[in-house]
């Protein structure tokens, strides 16, 4: 109150004095108050260039109607009881509203660990709705990888900065992503398997061919059925709220924080290189995939911290070369899973032993992977300890 009070003495003193003494404590109010923006859950203002904000002090608020060719209505509250636009507001946007309740937004941090948070979801945002088209079309399966991608990435850095989040936005986030996610993921595991069965056809003798043609249309099929379910979940609620949501600045928990991205993608780096320690040479199956988790959220960590410096892009570039190599196995993991289960088959059941050859050569895959894992792993441990020693 004390910048307010100066400020108010200051417009009172000067050419801009207003006419009365209470004109010029509220014209400081709004100059110095954080305001927050109101918008319904679906964003409508937003889309039409409409702006509402409510600038609260100790008196009350003023809440200001910006509209798109630069009208500005004001209308006070007083007092802070209330958190709905005076009736003289409400009454010009109430057609643009719907009746939708009006939710706030938070305001945008300061904090630079904030505001870095801030511009990479807004940047996963936008290329989730850049490939959005491409993903409905499913002419090129690099649109399901990159949209998939951008989402891995939200959900890596709300985990790496989660103490510093309000938690039910987070959940919010989160619980939208796992939907998502739940709805891409067969999709994706089906495109790269057809990719490769189909790949694996041409090498097959000539009696073997004719069974896996039927083996790929057998695949075609579950990725159409696969597809109609991806389709029904972008069109889908929670897929709509989720892009909206990534449009506000992150909700911080409550007081102001900031957030040590370099702390924190120490941290994730730390918790992977003790995992693989434990795991050893030789890990399992499972233990694998599960390293591959740890391992792309220490990637993004540091990428959310901010890539500088030649030590820097060297463990990104270990990190991304370990990630794919562990990719490579969970697709031949996933592969054979897949084939395995296949149960369309003709008469002389040609269809299942085509895919039995085929599933037994993902072992091989598997095979080739562990062989170049610890070389790959000693690669990233070591760029990663002149970071972690930055």
């Amino acid at each position: 109150m004390a910048a307010v009070r100066a400020r108010a003495f200051e417009l009172s003193a000067g050419p801009d004095a207003g006419a009365s003494p209470e004109e010029d404590w509220l014209r400081a109010e709004r100059e110095l108050s954080v305001a927050h923006e109101y918008d319904t859950a679906d964003r409508d203002f937003e889309e039409l260039g409409i702006t509402l904000s409510r600038l609260p002090s100790e008196a009350g608020a003023v809440w200001r109607l910006t509209l798109p060719r630069g009208e500005r209505f004001e209308a006070w509250e007083p007092g802070n009881g209330g958190l709905a636009p005076p009736s003289e507001i409400g009454r010009l946007v109430e057609r643009v509203a719907m009746g939708k309740p009006l939710v706030p937004s938070p305001p945008a941090s300061t904090d630079p660990g904030a505001r870095r948070l801030r511009e990479l979801l807004e940047e996963q945002r936008r290329s989730i709705l850049a490939h959005d088209p491409g993903v409905r079309l499913g002419a090129d399966t690099e649109n399901l990888h990159q949209h998939r991608v951008a989402a891995r990435r939200v959900q890596a850095y709300l985990r790496a900065a989660r103490a510093y989040l309000d938690p039910v936005w987070r959940r919010m986030i989160l619980d939208s992503l796992r939907e998502l996610s739940a709805a891409t993921g067969p999709v994706r595991d089906l495109d790269v398997l057809l990719a490769h069965v189909s790949e694996q056809v041409r090498t097959l003798e000539e009696p073997d061919r004719a069974a896996a043609v039927q083996l790929v249309a057998a695949l075609e099929v579950a990725l159409a059925r696969t597809r109609r379910q991806l389709g029904r979940t972008l069109d889908g609620r929670p897929y709509g709220l989720l892009l909206s949501r990534l449009r506000l600045p992150p909700s911080l928990v409550a007081g102001g924080v900031e957030i040590p991205l370099k702390r924190l993608a120490r941290k994730e780096f730390r918790r992977l290189a003790a995992e693989a320690e434990r795991l050893g040479k030789h890990p399992e199956e499972a233990e694998i995939h599960a390293l591959r988790i740890l391992l792309k959220r220490a990637r993004y960590a540091a990428e959310l911290a901010g890539v500088g410096g030649a030590q820097r892009e060297r463990f990104l570039e270990d990190a991304k070369a370990l990630q794919d190599l562990l990719g490579e196995h969970q697709d031949a993991l996933v592969a054979e899973k897949h084939l395995r289960e296949t149960t369309v088959v003709d008469d002389s059941t040609a269809v299942a032993f085509v895919a039995g050859r085929i599933a037994e050569r993902q072992r091989t895959r598997r095979d080739a992977v562990h062989e170049r894992l610890p070389e790959a792993w000693r690669r990233l441990r070591k760029s990663g300890r002149r970071i972690d020693n930055s």
